[in-house]
C-alpha cells in the first residue's frame, strides 16, 4: 500500500471501512445528485493526489432506501484494478455514522482537471443541451446534441494517454472506459463524467475514469433485485448520453474497441472469471445483501458474455 492511501484505525486491510469523521474538510464540491459530497484529507495541508472525494450513499429511485451507490463505485473502481484500467481508487468509508465512500483525486500536482463539457463545444455539430426543471422532476437524463463517439474521437486527438498506457491512443484508453460501462452496466457516460488532464504548459491527457455510482444497478430497491432477471436487466443496458439514442452499452463498446483496434481491453474482459467478479464485490458486513452480490455478480458476468461473444446489436 502507497503512503498515501487511509489504512483503518488500528491497521488492518485497505478493505476495511476509513472512518473520515476527524479528517479535515478541503472543500465542498456542488453538482450532481449527491447533496453530501465534499473533498477531505487526513490533514489540511495534504497535497492533491493524497485527497479524497466524500461521497455519502444517495436514495433509491422512489426514495424509499438506501442505494447501493458506495457498493457500485468501490466494486467498479477494483474491476478497473484488475483490467489495467486507470480509473480512480475508492475505498469503503463513513462519516459520522454516514455509510459512503471515498475516491481519491485523479489530478496530480501541478494538472487541473477540466471534464468533456470545457472541450466538445469546440467540435462541430456538438451542443450543449441544458436541464429543464420537467427532465429534473421525472429524473429524465439530458441528452447534449451531437455527443457522438465522433465527437469523443476528436476531442482527443492530439491528447495523450494517462501514464503507462502510451502504446494505445487516448481513444483508445477511452474505449476501454467504455468496455468498463458495459461490462459493470453504467449509463452515465455523459460529458460531464470524463475528463481531461491539463498542465500549466498545455498539456493534455485523458484523465482516470471515475463516478461509477449508477453501475451494477445501484439504484434499485432490494424487492426490485427480488424480481427483476440479472440477464435481461444486463441486456437492457443503454450508452444513454450519446446519440443516436437507445444504442446499447455492449454495442457502443465495441464499436469504440473497432473503431481504435484496442482489443486488448476485450481479451481481459474475457480472462475474468466468477471468483474474480466475486472478489470485487467482497463489502464490509452491513453494506449489501446476499441478493445484492448474486444480483451484481450474475449482471458483470452476463455483460462479460456479451462482450466477448459480440453479442452488440442482439438486444
Amino acid at each position: 500500500m502507497d503512503s498515501a492511501a487511509p489504512t483503518p484505525a488500528g491497521g488492518g486491510s485497505p478493505d476495511d471501512v476509513v472512518d473520515i469523521s476527524g479528517w479535515a474538510v478541503i472543500r465542498d464540491e456542488p453538482g450532481g445528485r449527491d447533496p453530501d459530497k465534499r473533498w477531505v484529507a487526513r490533514d489540511a495541508e495534504s497535497p492533491r493526489h493524497e485527497q479524497w472525494l466524500w461521497k455519502s450513499r444517495q436514495c433509491t429511485g422512489d426514495c424509499s432506501s438506501e442505494a447501493l451507490t458506495d457498493c457500485a463505485e468501490v466494486t467498479v473502481s477494483r474491476l478497473a484494478a484488475v483490467l489495467c484500467i486507470p480509473a480512480a481508487e475508492c475505498r469503503y468509508a463513513v462519516c459520522d455514522g454516514k455509510l459512503g465512500l471515498i475516491s481519491r483525486n485523479v489530478a496530480p500536482q501541478g494538472y487541473d482537471l477540466s471534464t468533456a463539457r470545457t472541450y466538445l463545444p469546440e467540435v462541430d455539430g456538438y451542443a450543449y443541451a441544458a436541464a429543464s426543471s420537467d427532465d429534473e422532476a421525472v429524473g429524465r437524463m439530458r441528452r447534449d446534441t451531437g455527443y457522438t463517439l465522433e465527437a469523443v474521437e476528436a476531442v482527443l486527438d492530439g491528447v495523450l494517454p494517462p501514464p503507462g498506457l502510451d502504446w494505445l491512443p487516448a481513444f483508445g484508453v477511452f474505449a476501454g472506459y467504455l468496455v468498463l460501462d458495459a461490462l459493470v452496466g453504467n449509463s452515465d457516460r455523459h460529458p460531464g463524467n470524463w475528463a481531461l488532464l491539463e498542465s500549466t504548459v498545455g498539456e493534455r491527457l485523458l484523465a482516470p475514469t471515475y463516478d461509477h455510482g449508477s453501475a451494477l444497478g445501484a439504484g434499485l430497491t432490494e424487492q426490485n433485485r427480488q424480481r427483476k432477471d440479472p440477464e435481461a436487466f444486463a441486456r437492457r443496458g443503454r450508452a444513454n448520453p450519446f446519440a443516436p439514442p437507445r444504442q446499447g452499452l455492449v454495442e457502443v463498446a465495441a464499436e469504440a474497441v473497432r473503431r481504435t483496434r484496442a482489443d486488448v481491453w476485450i481479451a481481459r474482459v474475457r480472462e475474468l472469471d466468477g471468483d474474480a467478479v466475486r472478489a470485487t464485490l467482497a463489502a464490509p458486513d452491513g453494506r449489501m445483501s446476499e441478493v445484492a452480490t448474486t444480483f451484481m455478480t450474475r449482471v458483470v458476468l452476463e455483460n462479460r458474455r456479451r462482450l466477448c461473444d459480440d453479442d452488440a446489436g442482439k438486444d
